[in-house]
């Protein structure tokens, strides 16, 4: 079935597993990574471009050692490549599914295959198939047609007699499904609901469960397969919004700031050539040293004239790539275990904080700015960063609900979820999409964030309960330090950093010219004493090599930074639901995870926000209606006019 998926799409929202709607309203489920990179042979077969794999080679030290595999892949893109002919018309496969047709006219059921192309037409004429709205999905990422049959009982051998009616009622009743040749029918009320169990919030039953339908284990985006299953299975529409979330991770790409300049010169050559920089890789891996050191040599010898460099600045710049941690001179280490995640994160804070010329990378820039005066006391640093490159991964889905801790069992969980056969260890690999853009990365300064902590402790402490605290550090996305660092006073400064990030999105939509859905925020946090962050990363990123506009670096210039500054901080003074959104009623959102925040005032896209909108409390910057001064920048607020 033919349709069109941009490339970004295929990472997310419609990556491996999801249900994807054509143009003609048939819905489709996105196949595994088996089925990638297929062109058809013109005989009704699929053909693998086993050429076309290495040329997609995206190579992301830093991601590829966070979720421990080699390399990652650009989906295949559809199109003729002169150049490549063996390149042209890859495709991504997806399955009909679910497989369940009604005839628009009889209502008579009918049960076609996952690989079925074209619909053959009802008999009755005028008549067309529909697609029925209805399957079935369990917690462990199972999905399934709706069980027609044992709903309602029937046990007939075929499915002929099976009619599925609709009267057009407010709720579930309404719906019937009824077998013509035994008789049987039953209503649709009671399929979706589900009990939880009191303190883990797991699903313990369901109205499946409970007419004894079992999980089937099916995995139709991997084909036929299935495995057992012991979750107790849920009856959805297609289309709800909570049968997919899609796992992604993404990173900033960022230079070796210490190396000397011919190692830079090495590096940025071998990284033009992910696909035989991931060969070297496995050779150096396995301790083949010098079929490692022969290939990076066949890699530079084009660019060098018969001069190579020598062997150890090869290697030299080769394992700097491989073991991907690129810092800045002069940072500070933190005095505890960090997780992956926070540790993964203060790499890109220690370049970002730093000046990147233009001759130290190209796919990074950064340039410092001038604080406004209005700010200085209160931010220590804002840089320019003219162009970056985001490396975007998906690497697994959820359904029903999202995994608390999504990376703890990579990659074996994304190779057994997204592979009908896992590659061999050393050839791991998963779907990645390179953007390019640019941005604006605001520091807080640390002497005033503990002197506002110290000031304003009473008042913080009675607001961040430990209740509440508690409820933040089981938040993984949140990115919470070590269990004994998660006080009020993380919980502070990371409502504080992430809401003042909301607050400047939020205005920065009026004077940039992108939409809140194409601006991305990037927190960085810690309350570690010897190395503490406050510090975001507003960017926006696209597709195009030649990355965005330049609208939103525009306005980090000193003279257009400083009013909408102050617009976006007036604007947060007052929401139209105060008093009510500012009053503490102990946790809002879905989480229990925000206090003073709603639509009206600082929520954004899910899109915009790397924590879908969890963690956020707008008196932290503004105080309350009821104690304005305690506010980060309370009084700053006096005398700004929107």
């Amino acid at each position: 079935m033919a349709s069109e998926i941009r490339l970004g799409q295929l990472i997310a929202p419609f990556g491996p597993g999801s249900i994807y709607t054509d143009k003609n309203g048939v819905p489709n489920i996105v196949c595994g990574l088996d089925f990638w990179y297929k062109k058809p042979d013109g005989h009704g077969q699929w053909q693998v471009g086993e050429a076309a794999m290495h040329k997609h080679v995206i190579d992301e030290p830093r991601l590829s050692a966070l979720l421990c595999v080699s390399h990652f892949r650009l989906p295949p893109q559809y199109g003729f490549d002169e150049q490549n002919p063996e390149l042209s018309k890859l495709q991504v496969q997806t399955h009909r599914f679910p497989t369940w047709y009604v005839d628009s006219t009889t209502r008579k059921l009918r049960r076609f295959s996952l690989n079925t192309v074209k619909l053959a037409s009802p008999e009755n004429g005028p008549a067309r198939w529909r697609p029925v709205r209805f399957i079935m999905v369990c917690a462990h990422g199972h999905i399934a047609d709706f069980p027609w049959k044992p709903w309602c009982g029937c046990t007939c051998p075929g499915n002929e007699g099976l009619e599925l009616h609709d009267s057009g009622g407010p709720d579930l009743r309404s719906v019937r499904i009824s077998c013509k040749t035994c008789m049987k029918s039953k209503t649709l009320a009671g399929a979706m609901s589900v009990e939880r169990e009191p303190a883990t919030g797991k699903i313990d039953k369901s109205g499946l469960t409970k007419a004894g339908i079992q999980c089937s284990g099916e995995r139709p985006w991997l084909g036929s397969a299935t495995e057992r299953c012991s979750e107790a299975p849920v009856g959805v529409l297609v289309n709800q919004s909570n049968i997919y979330f899609g796992r992604t991770i993404s990173s900033i790409y960022l230079p070796d700031l210490t190396s000397e300049r011919e190692i830079v010169d090495i590096q940025e050559i071998l990284r033009e050539q992910a696909q035989h920089l991931t060969a070297a890789k496995v050779f150096y891996d396995m301790n083949m040293r010098s079929n490692a050191l022969q290939l990076l040599q066949s890699i530079l010898q084009p660019h060098y004239n018969n001069a190579l460099p020598a062997d150890e600045a090869i290697f030299a710049a080769f394992e700097s790539l491989n073991q991907g941690a690129p810092v800045a001179n002069g940072i500070a280490e933190p005095t505890g275990k960090e997780s992956d995640t926070l540790t993964f994160r203060r790499a890109e804070y220690n370049v970002l904080r730093n000046e990147v010329q233009a001759g130290k990378s190209k796919e990074l820039r950064v340039v410092p700015s001038e604080v406004p005066a209005a700010f200085n006391g209160w931010l220590d640093a804002i840089n320019l960063v003219e162009r970056l490159r985001e490396t975007r991964v998906f690497y697994g889905f959820d359904r029903l609900v999202r995994s608390p801790d999504p990376l703890q069992s990579v990659p074996s969980s994304a190779m057994k979820q997204l592979f009908l056969h896992p590659p061999e260890p050393l050839h791991q690999w998963l779907p990645a999409v390179k953007n390019y853009g640019e941005g604006l990365y605001f520091e807080l300064r640390e002497e005033m964030i503990t002197s506002w902590l110290e000031k304003n402790a009473p008042w913080l402490q009675a607001r961040l309960d430990p209740v509440f605290v508690n409820r933040m550090a089981a938040e993984t996305m949140l990115m919470p330090p070590s269990p004994s660092a998660c006080t009020w006073r993380w919980a502070a400064r990371y409502l504080l950093v992430h809401t003042l990030a909301h607050i400047v999105i939020g205005q920065l939509v009026f004077e940039c010219g992108y939409s809140s859905a194409s601006l991305k925020e990037r927190l960085f946090v810690s309350n570690d004493t010897a190395a503490p962050m406050a510090a975001f990363l507003v960017y926006t990123a696209a597709g195009d090599s030649e990355g965005s506009l330049g609208g939103l670096v525009r306005l980090g210039r000193k003279e257009l930074l400083e009013p909408m500054m102050r617009r976006a901080i007036s604007r947060a003074s007052w929401c139209s639901a105060d008093p009510v959104c500012s009053e503490d009623l102990g946790g809002t959102g879905s989480r229990l995870v925000n206090k003073a925040a709603c639509h009206a005032c600082v929520l954004l896209p899910e899109t915009a926000c790397e924590t879908i909108n969890s963690g956020l409390d707008r008196a932290m910057i503004v105080g309350t209606p009821q104690e304005p001064q305690v506010g980060f920048l309370s009084h700053l607020v006096q005398g700004f006019a929107v």
